[in-house]
C-alpha cells in the first residue's frame, strides 16, 4: 500500500510508524513524551545537516526544485515566473537550513520554544500549501505541538482513566446507581437485579 500510494511514499509513513508506536508506548511508560521530543529532535537536526552539505540549499536551487515538483493538489503553485526572483529563494533556503539547525534550542522553554514552533509550523503550512504534501505537513504539524504546545498548557493528564467517578456507572452493565452527594456509596438491593 505504502509504495503505490504517491501520497505516502515520500517517507511520512515511517515519520507515522514511528508515531504509532510513540502512541502505542505511552499508555504504559510515561516518558515518551521525551521519546517524542528526541525522535523530533533528531529528525530536524539530521535533517538541517543535510541540507547543509549540499551548496544547493545555500544558492535557492534545492528550494526552488523542491516546489516545482509535479505533486498533484497544491492549492497554491508557484509560478515558474518567480524563478527569477532568486533573492527570495536564497534567503528562504538559509531560512530553513537555520530553522533545522538550530531545533534543539526549542528544549529551552520561553521565547525560544515560541519562536521556533511558529517557524516550524509556519514552514509545514507553507509545505502544504505550495507543495501539496498535506499528509506529511499535518503530521509533523501534529508531532510539534504534542512534543512542545500542548505539554506547556497542561492539557496532558497522566494516567487518566474515562471510565472514573460517575462515568463508570453510566458504561456499566450491572445495574447500580451513582455514588450519592454525600459520598456514600449508593445501596443496591439485591431484588433490583
Amino acid at each position: 500500500m505504502w509504495i503505490n500510494d504517491p501520497n505516502w511514499s515520500y517517507g511520512v509513513d515511517y515519520l507515522a510508524q514511528t508515531g504509532l508506536l510513540i502512541c502505542c508506548l505511552s499508555p504504559k511508560y510515561p516518558h515518551t513524551l521525551k521519546l517524542l521530543r528526541w525522535q523530533l529532535t533528531v529528525v530536524y537536526l539530521f535533517g538541517g545537516l543535510g541540507k547543509a552539505i549540499g551548496a544547493s540549499w545555500y544558492d535557492g536551487e534545492a528550494l526552488w526544485r523542491a516546489v516545482q515538483q509535479p505533486f498533484p493538489g497544491a492549492l497554491f503553485p508557484i509560478p515558474t515566473k518567480w524563478g527569477s526572483y532568486k533573492e527570495i529563494w536564497i534567503v528562504s533556503g538559509w531560512f530553513v537550513i537555520l530553522l533545522e539547525l538550530c531545533y534543539p534550542l526549542i528544549w529551552r522553554a520561553g521565547w525560544y520554544r515560541r519562536t521556533f514552533l511558529a517557524g516550524i509550523i509556519g514552514l509545514h503550512v507553507s509545505i502544504a500549501l505550495t507543495m501539496g504534501l498535506y499528509h506529511f505537513a499535518s503530521l509533523m504539524i501534529w508531532y510539534n505541538l504534542c512534543g512542545w504546545y500542548f505539554p506547556d498548557k497542561n492539557t496532558i493528564i497522566s494516567n487518566y482513566s474515562p471510565l472514573e467517578g460517575e462515568a463508570r456507572y453510566l458504561a456499566s452493565t450491572i445495574p447500580s446507581l451513582p455514588p450519592s452527594i454525600q459520598g456514600k456509596e449508593a445501596k443496591v438491593s439485591v431484588e433490583t437485579m
